[in-house]
C-alpha cells in the first residue's frame, strides 16, 4: 500500500464525528501546499492499475469502480466506509 494511508490525518482538517464524509469530501479536504491531492490522485492511479481521469471521476461520483476491491481500497486509505463513499 502507498503513503497515502499514512498521510491521511495530517492531510485532512477537523471534521465532526457525526458528519458523514464522502470520497469527494475527503478529496476536498486535503491540504493544498506542496501537491497533497495530486499524490492522492497518482497514489490510488498506481495501486488500481487505472488511468489518474478514472480517479477523478471516482471522487467526483461521475463513475464509479466496477472492482469490488477498488471500492474497498478507496474506504481504507479514506477511513470511509463503502457505502458511504458517494452520495448516492
Amino acid at each position: 500500500m502507498s503513503n497515502i494511508k499514512q498521510n491521511k490525518v495530517k492531510d485532512m482538517e477537523n471534521k465532526s464525528e457525526n458528519q458523514k464524509l464522502t470520497l469527494e469530501g475527503y478529496y476536498k479536504a486535503l491540504k493544498r501546499p506542496p501537491f497533497p491531492k495530486k499524490e492522492f490522485i497518482l497514489g490510488i492511479s498506481r495501486d488500481c492499475g487505472v488511468d489518474p481521469i478514472t480517479v477523478r471521476n471516482w471522487i467526483y461520483g461521475k463513475n464509479l469502480p466496477n472492482n469490488p476491491e477498488h471500492k474497498e481500497y478507496l474506504s481504507q486509505i479514506t477511513g470511509i466506509p463503502v457505502d458511504q463513499l458517494w452520495n448516492r
